[in-house]
């Protein structure tokens, strides 16, 4: 008598633990950890000619710090990481190559010459000249010292980087981990008093498995999460040509692990296709697939095999796209026009010319039956799919409960009818 009286003690323990883990919230939000960064190069000791404010947005804890690195590989000043915000100050010697690297969750705020005030520094050499020689040239070093010469700014832009991401978006495990943990040791130790009470027993083992399913489900998502994070690492570091391509097709690639990625690159090995481009785009990457006009269907037909929702553009569209010609000699005639009339225009507008020329040259090298064609395969990170521990839990608790307290009623019961 005295083991089923410890058996009840249990389920009304595993009743008000359950009944506790029913009140733990499911997730969790925090921001990213307080980083220091210390100055690599002193950012300010030769004027810059430009002043550019970027400011950048991450969903996710790892493409946060992936933005944050990108940043740091510029000569840079002192940073700080705090509640969510960085913010740096970068040295940018190539303008348009760092709008090329600029990840895509980046904006630049604005782009504005810096006017630098060297009045002191004129004045300073006109004083020099109207006292040289004289006694109160020496007078005044310590200003000339102090002022020293004019400065030419640098054709440098001096950037402001603040990255920015909200409160991150975690899954709450550790207490209904040990929640279960708790319960499915207990329901033992009440088995083990209730071997020859079979309904109390049922009850003890019912409440085991239910923990256990719960452990099953705990150890199967961290695997897969575990595995899928191997797979995105891997796309992540797949050798592509940095070529520019059109989209012809999207693809929503579901990359669980190793075996999908080896298959997503033996499919396009086998197409005579390649890996163009690999971008991080916060909670998402994407694969530009160089194909041509006779591959590209047979790809996409194979991603679609494979149970992956696919897009294609118009076949009319594609066709009409190909066979778009560009008048070669009317550009030409217009690059060497243009080349005539520059040295007439002023600085900036020779710029914006030069700019406009470019992209004519690069529309006459272009070769429209030959144009770059590619497949955006979309891969989600895996930090984008948080997992409802509690959510589960809270669901088997309910069942659990309800044979505890049927297990508690039939003990009732017998105790009654013993009296």
């Amino acid at each position: 008598m005295e083991r089923v009286k410890k058996a009840e003690y249990l389920l009304l323990m595993i009743a008000v633990v359950l009944l506790l883990s029913l009140s733990v919230p499911h997730y969790r939000y925090s921001s990213p950890p307080e980083k220091f960064v210390n100055r690599e190069v002193w950012t300010y000791q030769k004027p810059a000619k430009w002043a550019a404010y970027v400011e950048c947005t991450a969903g996710t804890t790892s493409y946060y710090q992936h933005v944050v690195n990108w940043t740091l590989e510029y000569p840079h000043d002192y940073g700080l990481s705090r509640e969510g915000t960085f913010k740096t100050t970068i040295l940018v010697k190539n303008w348009s190559r760092f709008l090329a690297g600029m990840p895509i969750t980046c904006d630049v705020l604005g782009r504005n010459e810096i006017l630098h005030n060297n009045s002191l520094q004129l004045a300073v050499e006109r004083l020099k000249n109207m006292t040289r020689g004289t006694t109160d040239y020496e007078k005044l070093k310590p200003l000339f010292l102090f002022a020293g010469s004019p400065k030419e700014p640098l054709n440098l832009t001096l950037v402001h980087v603040t990255v920015v991401t909200n409160a991150m978006k975690e899954p709450v495990k550790l207490p209904f981990l040990i929640t279960w943990l708790g319960v499915i040791s207990a329901s033992l130790m009440g088995a083990a008093f209730c071997r020859k009470r079979k309904t109390m027993l049922i009850v003890f083992l019912a409440v085991v498995l239910i923990g256990s399913l719960f452990l099953w489900n705990y150890v199967e998502t961290r695997e897969k999460t575990s595995r899928a994070s191997g797979a995105f690492n891997e796309l992540l570091s797949l050798n592509a040509t940095n070529q520019s391509c059109i989209e012809v097709g999207g693809v929503q690639g579901r990359f669980y692990s190793h075996s999908d990625v080896e298959w997503f690159l033996k499919t396009i090995r086998r197409n005579n296709a390649t890996v163009s481009s690999v971008r991080w785009e916060d909670t998402v990457l994407r694969i530009h697939v160089k194909v041509n006009r006779n591959n590209y269907m047979r790809i996409i037909g194979a991603f679609k095999e494979r149970g992956w929702e696919t897009s294609v553009i118009n076949p009319e569209y594609l066709t009409a796209l190909l066979n778009e010609t560009n008048d070669t000699q009317e550009i030409n005639e217009t690059l060497t026009t243009l080349e005539k009339y520059l040295p007439y225009l002023t600085p900036d507008e020779r710029k914006a010319v030069e700019d406009y020329m470019d992209d004519l040259k690069e529309t006459l090298h272009q070769d429209r039956d030959q144009k770059n064609l590619c497949i955006a395969v979309f891969a989600t990170s895996p930090e984008a799919i948080i997992p409802d521990y509690g959510g589960y839990s809270d669901f088997l608790a309910k069942f659990a409960l309800v044979a505890v307290f049927v297990g508690l009623a039939l003990g009732r019961r017998r105790d009654d009818g013993t009296r």
